[in-house]
């Protein structure tokens, strides 16, 4: 089976290949959040120098969050596309736990994303002999929050919010910043994807939805207007 994954949730755009339980190629490019004119012509880009086309894909994968509204929104309607046109399953993967699941140490990992100053999107996660298993659902709260949450037990923090968070949040418990794999990446997203194959979970390309776990500016300021 070949999947193929992005992720555009966060600064950078990225897609992953994998076949047979192993990513067989991964492009990356920063694209500076303008992931609309990107993210296709890098799947085309990588999908050509294997000597393949979009027929020769089973199934597609996108990060659904949380992150970037936007970007979550361009990679959710590209998988939609790929999916929907191809008659191709598909599965939407947590952000947070595609990041997790590419933490090559056994323990406890905090994946974080930073939201807004000092607010952290988290997710908690152990990794048990290779296999990722989920502690608690994605959720957000202040960095202080989160601190008073991790102290007193050794993690693995990882994610594009890890280093803001230890900078923002000083603390004498020294946690460990897994560096292999720290920020958001499509190579994670397709890796947790291979994994609800083997299990038969992929769905149809209409189910993959957002999750942005907070509300967008728009909705903050229709409320506002409704006050």
């Amino acid at each position: 089976m070949r999947i193929l994954a992005i992720d555009t949730s966060g600064r950078l755009a990225s897609c992953s290949l994998y076949e047979d339980g192993k990513e067989v190629a991964s492009c990356t490019r920063d694209s500076q959040m303008d992931h609309s004119r990107t993210i296709l012509p890098l799947c085309e880009e990588m999908v050509r120098e294997q000597g393949l086309t979009f027929k020769d894909i089973d199934a597609y994968a996108a990060a659904v969050g949380p992150g970037s509204f936007t970007g979550i929104r361009i990679g959710v309607a590209a998988v939609k596309g790929f999916a929907l046109s191809g008659n191709k399953p598909a599965a939407g993967i947590s952000t947070l736990e595609a990041t997790a699941a590419l933490v090559p140490q056994e323990g406890l990992i905090c994946s974080i994303i930073r939201a807004r100053e000092n607010e952290y999107f988290y997710g908690f996660f152990r990794n048990v002999r290779g296999e990722l298993y989920r502690i608690c659902d994605d959720e957000c709260m202040s960095g202080s929050e989160l601190k008073s949450i991790l102290y007193g037990a050794d993690w693995l923090l990882c994610g594009d919010g890890a280093e803001d968070f230890l900078k923002n949040n000083p603390c004498d418990w020294k946690w460990k910043v897994e560096l292999t794999g720290v920020g958001q990446h499509a190579s994670g997203v397709a890796k947790c994807a291979w994994e609800l194959a083997q299990c038969d979970s992929l769905s149809d390309g209409n189910d993959i939805m957002p999750v942005y776990l907070k509300k967008t500016q728009a909705e903050r300021m229709r409320e506002e207007k409704t006050k």
